[in-house]
């Protein structure tokens, strides 16, 4: 079983992944401009038309990237279990299908559940970190009941999963309407932050880097 102090980094690190997707759903409310002083007639007349002032520039920065809780990122590695459940079980359409409704609920976005999907992931203060340790543990022990040619499912069958789930997710994330960047960045540090649950604290498949043979 995954430990404490593992599943308290897991959830920090997906809470840093999540982080810049999450603003990009929930864009901070903007705060309302400054009402602008009025003019005295007499001191308009003599300033002219642009006494009044000009209206604002519209603000087209980039959205503030807010901080998210150790909770709610276990809430978002408790989905990403969900994935992998969900490939080992034949369903993984299934969960690919839920994640744009599901997602913005576990970010905090207020709206009603999809009929006939199970609920989303909530955070539950830390109560999410005990969820995600024995939810961890459920994973491992369905891997260990699989096996495969008489031998146990092993490291490298589960980073391919993780590899499979971090395409599935980042492909989800883009048509949720998610830059490249960003949405290959967050499904990247969530498979990692997933991975270190199992003690896989290597690269995925995906993105290790290419090993040449050296010429002679």
């Amino acid at each position: 079983m995954p430990t404490d102090y593992a599943c308290q980094a897991a959830a920090e690190q997906a809470a840093r992944g999540i982080a810049p997707v999450r603003a990009l759903l929930l864009p901070a409310q903007r705060s309302a401009p400054a009402q602008q002083e009025e003019v005295s007639v007499v001191i308009r007349s003599f300033l002219g038309p642009d006494a009044a002032g000009r209206p604002p520039a519209p603000d087209d920065s980039a959205p503030r990237v807010e901080p998210v809780s150790a909770p709610m990122g276990a809430a978002v590695l408790l989905s990403f279990l969900d994935g992998l459940r969900a490939d080992l079980s034949g369903a993984l359409v299934d969960w690919y299908s839920s994640i744009p409704a599901q997602l913005p609920v576990t970010l905090g976005a207020p709206g009603a559940e999809s009929p006939g999907q199970s609920p989303a992931r909530l955070p539950n203060g830390w109560q999410s970190l005990a969820d995600l340790q024995s939810n961890a543990q459920d994973v491992l022990t369905v891997l260990a009941s699989r096996p495969r040619d008489g031998q146990q499912v092993g490291p490298a069958e589960l980073s391919w999963r993780l590899a499979l789930l971090e395409d599935v997710f980042s492909g989800a994330l883009r048509r949720m309407g998610i830059p490249d960047q960003p949405a290959a960045d967050c499904a990247a540090e969530l498979t990692a932050a997933t991975g270190s649950l199992f003690g896989l604290n290597r690269p995925t498949p995906r993105s290790a880097p290419a090993q040449h043979s050296p010429s002679y």
